[in-house]
C-alpha cells in the first residue's frame, strides 16, 4: 500500500507500507526520509474526511480504517505540538516548523500587529528562502503581512541582514512568531463558535472574547455532538462550557485535541488513564465478551504518549548517544589504521631481518653458495667461509646476487 504524504513545502513524498501498518509507521518513514526521527513527536499526520474536514490521523491505529477500500492514501504531514524554537535542537525539525509557518503567514493566521514586526519579519523571510536581493520577495511578502508599499523598507533590513545564514533565518522567523499569542493554536470553528486549544490553554473568540488556562481545566467529556469543559472561572467557582457540534468527529476531534495538548504541554508524563483509553467498533465489543483482551476491533482515542519535556530530554539524550558514537567509531577507526600501521611496520622490520647477513649481521645479504643455493651472507663474510653455514655443506663457489630490495621499498644497510 502506498501513502502520498504532502509536507509543508508542497512537496510529496511517497512511501511504501505494509497493508495492516499503523499510522505510526507511515509517519517514521516520512521521518526518516527528512531526518527528523528523533523529534517526531512534534509532527502529525493530518487527512481529509468524507465530510471535506481536516482531521488528525490517530497514529495508534491501522491507516487501512481511513482507505475507504482505496490502495493509495494521501496525508498531510504538519506540525501538530508547537514548542519554543529554542527547544527545537535539529536543524531539520526546525525547516519543517518554518514551512508549516509560512504556510500560516500566506493564509493570514499568523499576522503580527506591530507594523515593525511585520517588516522584519518579512526580511527574515527574505533571507531565509534567499541570501541574494529579490525585489518579488520584498514586494510579495509586504502584501502578504499587510504592508504594502514597504518593499524599499524590507529591501534596507535584507541588507543589514547579509551574511546570515538561511538556517539562522529561519530560527528567528520562528522566533518573531512564537511571541504571538495565537502561536501553537488549532482553531476550530463550530456555529457561531471559533475556539482556540493551544500550548497555554483554550481561547474562546466568539461568541465573546475568554481565556481558560489550563491550570483552570478540571475535566472535559464528549457525548456524540456534546463537548462539554468544567473549568474554575474567575471567582473560583466551578463553570461549565457546553457546545453542540456539527459532528460526532467535531466532538470527538474537540475532546481529543484539549486532551492531548493539556498532557503535552502541561504534565510531567502522560497518564495511563489518555494512553488506555479505546472503544470497539461492533466485532469487537461481541468478541470481547468471550475474550476481553483480543485487540479486534479495538480502536484507540489519543495517539499521544509523551510530554513535551519527555520529547526534549529523549531527543537531547538521543543526539548526544549519537555524537559518542561516532566519536567511538572514528577513534577505533584511527586505532585499527595505528594498529595497522605497526603490524606492517613488524612484517617490513622481519623482512629487513631475513635480508641482513647471518654471520656479521650488519650488511645485507647478496651472495648464493653452490651446490647447496642458499642465501645467507654478504660477499665479504662468503669469502671467508668454506661451508655453508646452515646445511654444512661444502662451498664449491660463490656467485654475487641481485635482490630487488628498491623495487620493493626496502632500506638495507649499505655493504
Amino acid at each position: 500500500m502506498y501513502c502520498y504524504v504532502v509536507q509543508p513545502n508542497s512537496v510529496v513524498l511517497e512511501v511504501e507500507v505494509d497493508q495492516k501498518a499503523k499510522g505510526q509507521d507511515v509517519l517514521e518513514k516520512v521521518c526518516d526520509i527528512l531526518g527528523i526521527r528523533t523529534e517526531m513527536d512534534y509532527f502529525g499526520l493530518k487527512y481529509i474526511s468524507v465530510k471535506n474536514t481536516e482531521l488528525w490521523l490517530n497514529l495508534r491505529n491501522p491507516v487501512e480504517r481511513k482507505s475507504l477500500g482505496q490502495n493509495n492514501l494521501r496525508f498531510m504531514l504538519k506540525v501538530k505540538f508547537w514548542v519554543p524554537p529554542h527547544l527545537v535542537l535539529q536543524e531539520t525539525t526546525r525547516h519543517q516548523m518554518f514551512h508549516q509557518v509560512l504556510a500560516e503567514l500566506r493564509s493570514g493566521r499568523l499576522i503580527p500587529q506591530d507594523k515593525e514586526a511585520k517588516l522584519r519579519l518579512a526580511a527574515l523571510i527574505c533571507q531565509a528562502l534567499s541570501n541574494t536581493p529579490v525585489w518579488e520577495f520584498y514586494t510579495s511578502w509586504a502584501e502578504i503581512l499587510g504592508t504594502a508599499d514597504s518593499g524599499h523598507v524590507i529591501a534596507s533590513l535584507h541588507k543589514e541582514m547579509e551574511g546570515m545564514k538561511s538556517s539562522a533565518a529561519e530560527y528567528w522567523v520562528l522566533k518573531e512568531v512564537a511571541n504571538l499569542e495565537e502561536f501553537g493554536e488549532e482553531i476550530y470553528e463550530i456555529k457561531g463558535w471559533r475556539i482556540g486549544i493551544g500550548p497555554h490553554g483554550v481561547r474562546l473568540y466568539q461568541p465573546e472574547q475568554h481565556t481558560i488556562p489550563y491550570s483552570a481545566i478540571r475535566s472535559t467529556s464528549t457525548l456524540r455532538r456534546l463537548f462539554q469543559l468544567w473549568y474554575l472561572g474567575p471567582e473560583h467557582k466551578e463553570e461549565l462550557l457546553e457546545i453542540k457540534c456539527d459532528s460526532n468527529s467535531t466532538a470527538s476531534g474537540l475532546y481529543r485535541a484539549l486532551t492531548e495538548r493539556h498532557d503535552f504541554y502541561s504534565c510531567d508524563t502522560v497518564r495511563g488513564a489518555v494512553t488506555a483509553q479505546y472503544i470497539r467498533d461492533l466485532k469487537g465489543t461481541i468478541a470481547s465478551i468471550f475474550n476481553e483482551s483480543t485487540p479486534l476491533g479495538k480502536k484507540y482515542v489519543f495517539d499521544i504518549r509523551r510530554t513535551c519535556r519527555e520529547v526534549h530530554d529523549g531527543a537531547r539524550r538521543a543526539l548526544y548517544a549519537a555524537k559518542v558514537e561516532a566519536a567511538a567509531v572514528a577513534a577505533n577507526s584511527s586505532t585499527s589504521c595505528a594498529s595497522g600501521d605497526s603490524s606492517s611496520a613488524d612484517a617490513l622490520a622481519i623482512i629487513i631481518d631475513a635480508l641482513t647477513c647471518r654471520v656479521c649481521m650488519d650488511s645485507a645479504i647478496d651472495t648464493v653458495f653452490f651446490p647447496c643455493a642458499h642465501v645467507l651472507c654478504c660477499n665479504d663474510c662468503a669469502q671467508k667461509l668454506r661451508n655453508c653455514p646452515l646445511c654444512r655443506s661444502e662451498v664449491d663457489t660463490a656467485k654475487k646476487l641481485y635482490l630487488p630490495t628498491q623495487e620493493l621499498g626496502i632500506k638495507i644497510p649499505p655493504i
